[in-house]
């Protein structure tokens, strides 16, 4: 796990434990403070969600970039090759 990534779930579990202090700790009934923490949890999810996507995207991109580079350089490598082989 990569700094960035470690800082993300440390950032994502601060903020839950946070709101499930806060739910707990206000003067509610059960049931509202039930409410709560699915209507949290499942926006939290939701984020989560959408942080995995944009960085599995990111990822993506990311690696078809380089096999794109590695094809080019391959590709160069072999044009050349056939060009010495060609003036000999």
């Amino acid at each position: 796990m990569n700094d960035t990534a470690k800082i993300v779930t440390g950032v994502v579990a601060g903020v839950a434990a946070g709101a499930i202090t806060a739910i707990l700790m206000a003067p509610d009934s059960g049931k509202n403070t039930r409410k709560k923490i699915v209507k949290g949890t499942k926006s939290m999810v939701a984020d989560l969600q959408e942080e995995v996507e944009t960085k599995a995207n990111s990822a993506k991109e990311s690696y078809n970039e380089s096999l794109k580079k590695a094809a080019n350089s391959t590709k160069n490598g072999v044009d050349k090759a056939k060009e010495k082989l060609t003036m000999a």
